[in-house]
């Protein structure tokens, strides 16, 4: 995710539910989440096929967006709907959550 792509983003969050993952690259935590994010992303994607939006975001790189929806901590994983933030999730707990709050967000756009 960059700045030369974010407005995609925001056009692409307009029809369907982007989920975007905010770390730092330094973050442990950050880390651990990615990767329950990454099996999350599998399961839906295994499941309904490949048409999820997804990015990841290290936020060191575009702290205007922290500013701009009020990020307060990372890991971060923040669903966005027509160009807002929806839902900020910074307790990901585990794949399973992180499934079901996606799946959760999928069926609601039906």
């Amino acid at each position: 995710m960059t700045r030369t792509n974010w407005e995609h983003v925001i056009e692409q969050s307009i029809h369907k539910p982007f989920f975007l993952y905010l770390e730092t690259p330094l973050c442990g935590t950050c880390k651990m989440g990615k990767k329950m994010m990454e099996v999350a992303i599998e399961t839906v994607r295994a499941q309904r096929g490949n048409n999820m939006q997804t990015g990841v975001c290290n936020i060191n790189e575009m702290p205007e967006l922290a500013d701009q929806y009020g990020i307060t901590s990372v890991p971060c994983l923040m669903v966005l709907s027509r160009g807002m933030a929806v839902k900020k999730i910074y307790a990901l707990q585990s794949a399973g959550n992180i499934y079901q709050t996606m799946i959760d967000f999928l069926n609601k756009e039906k």
